[in-house]
Parts: C-alpha cells; structure tokens; sequence
C-alpha cells in the first residue's frame, strides 16, 4: 500500500472514530457525509456508537474502489445507538480471506428505524419504510413496510398503512 493510501486510510479511520464520540447526531452525520464511501440522505439521525467496518481486507483503499460506496442511508432514517454496519467482512491477511471474505455495500431506503444493537451484514438492502428490532442481526434483505426482528432477523409484521400517512 503507498503512502496516499495509507493517508487516505488515516483520514478515514479519523472520521470514523470522530462519527462513534461526537456529542450530537448532526456532528456524527457531518462526519459521516465526510467519508467517500459513505452517503447519508436529509434528515437523518445517527445515534452514539455505530460502528461502520470498511477497513477489512487488504485491498478496500485500493484505487480500484476508491469511488466505491458501502453504506447508503436513504433520507429520513433514524440509526439507534450502537448499531453496527458491517460491509466488510474479512479475515484480514489470513488465507480464509479468498473463501470467506466479502466486501458488498449495504443500503438502506428512506424512512427507516434500525433498533439499538443491530448489526447489518454486508449486501443487506433495507427496503423503504422498515423497522430493525433492537438487537437483530439482518443476514437478508428486509422487504418495504416490514418489521423484523431477532437473532437472524425475521418477519414479525408489516407496518400498517395507517403508520405511514402524514
């Protein structure tokens, strides 16, 4: 890795590290939009702790992704406290990393509410007006309108078309 990698390597881990201990959502959010590999919609709040891993595997600072978006919040989404985005996941230089590593970005759509303690894995969407019980761990796709809940994360219901009116 050369020495502008690393720089931007630094950078990012900075505003990372700034994003989980900002004192307000507005700061947090502001370091967050910083980040390249990140976007963030209006309106959003970012709860304290979130933990967002796009330092696993050798070769994510790499030119080749240097454009590359992991984590995309749609507008209007609320992020609870120490939930955890999980983009990449690699077992950094070990052998394992060929088979079992992956790099995929996560999306979620507008108007979601992501429960403290959830942890999303990588190349999970969360469709458009969803709720992440507390705690959940999302390996899947989450359908527009659904609540989903527990460890993996399941359907538990729909939200009510009335809920989503105003």
């Amino acid at each position: 890795m050369g020495l502008i990698e690393n720089i931007y390597k630094f950078f990012s881990y900075t505003l990372y590290i700034l994003s989980k201990c900002a004192p307000t959502s507005g700061l947090r959010l502001m370091t967050f939009r910083k980040m390249k590999y990140v976007e963030v919609g209006d309106k959003c709040y970012l709860g304290p702790n979130v933990t967002l891993t796009p330092f696993g595997g050798r070769d994510f600072f790499s030119k080749k992704n240097k454009n590359e978006v992991l984590l995309k919040l749609g507008d209007r989404v609320t992020v609870s406290p120490n939930v955890s985005f999980l983009p990449s996941m690699n077992p950094e230089y070990s052998k394992l990393s060929r088979f079992y590593g992956k790099t995929k970005p996560i999306i979620v759509e507008e108007d979601v509410w992501i429960g403290a303690g959830a942890i999303i894995l990588s190349g999970v969407s969360i469709h458009r007006s969803s709720i992440v019980g507390a705690g959940a761990v999302v390996t899947k796709d989450v359908p527009e309108n659904s609540v989903v809940v527990g460890v993996p994360a399941r359907f538990l219901k729909h939200v009510p078309e009335s809920d989503l009116e105003g």
